[in-house]
């Protein structure tokens, strides 16, 4: 394992597949300890099994298991990076999901859930980010320590160019464009860089669901981006 990171804590929501997991594992590899997140109610529990992977290769790593768009979820993720490892160097927003439809046959419920794991989920745990990154961020300077945290929001280029038949999707990873633009302005004054990534096409399991296939569950969708 790299030392790169060592000592370093990083959170990455939607940890357990894909791409997720391709950037937990990055993390760990460069030594950073690790919380992962995912579903907790489904097949194998995704998220421990990446746990074991990172434990395997030396790492350390604990799980948050549960839906990012569940109320009260955030302070839940944030307390187990500060409570396991006493701090937050490094936050990725990857958590999602699709439910494709063209915009006249689209419902309310599919409009809001994208809405609200894609961009009402990340702000959550932003929000609840912030106070523990305001203090780390104080007890640095008065420390003399200069230490840059990073924040890391997924979108997509559906939210940069749009896709037919995704414009909740699309609506939503536009909004996480905007929220991450505002919030770098916000937490510069913290050392705290927030950048974007729009992903294209990537083969995992959420880019194999169709527009006209019966809507994934929530739970199985969080998981496969």
């Amino acid at each position: 394992m790299s030392e790169k990171l060592r000592g370093k804590v990083a959170v990455v929501a939607g940890s357990g597949r894909g791409i997720g997991r391709a950037m937990a594992l990055k993390l760990a590899g460069e030594g950073a300890r690790l919380v992962l997140n995912d579903l907790e109610d489904l097949d194998d529990e995704p998220a421990m099994a990446v746990r074991e992977e990172i434990i395997a290769l030396g790492g350390e790593a604990v799980a948050c298991c549960g839906s990012v768009a569940d109320a009260g979820f955030a302070d839940r993720l944030i307390n187990t990076a500060t409570g396991a490892f006493g701090g937050l160097d490094i936050l990725v927003n990857n958590a999602g999901y699709t439910w494709d439809n063209v915009i006249q046959k689209m419902s309310d419920e599919q409009w809001d859930a994208m809405l609200g794991v894609h961009l009402t989920a990340p702000f959550r745990i932003l929000r609840a980010a912030q106070p523990m990154i305001r203090a780390l961020s104080r007890a640095d300077s008065e420390a003399g320590r200069c230490v840059v945290r990073k924040v890391v929001n997924v979108s997509s280029v559906s939210g940069v160019f749009g896709n037919a038949g995704q414009v909740n999707y699309a609506a939503a990873k536009a909004g996480i464009v905007g929220l991450t633009m505002t919030l770098a302005k916000e937490w510069g004054r913290l050392n705290t860089t927030v950048n974007c990534v729009a992903h294209g096409l990537i083969r995992t399991r959420m880019t194999e669901a169709t527009a006209d296939a019966a809507p994934p569950s929530r739970c199985r969708g969080e998981r496969s981006r």
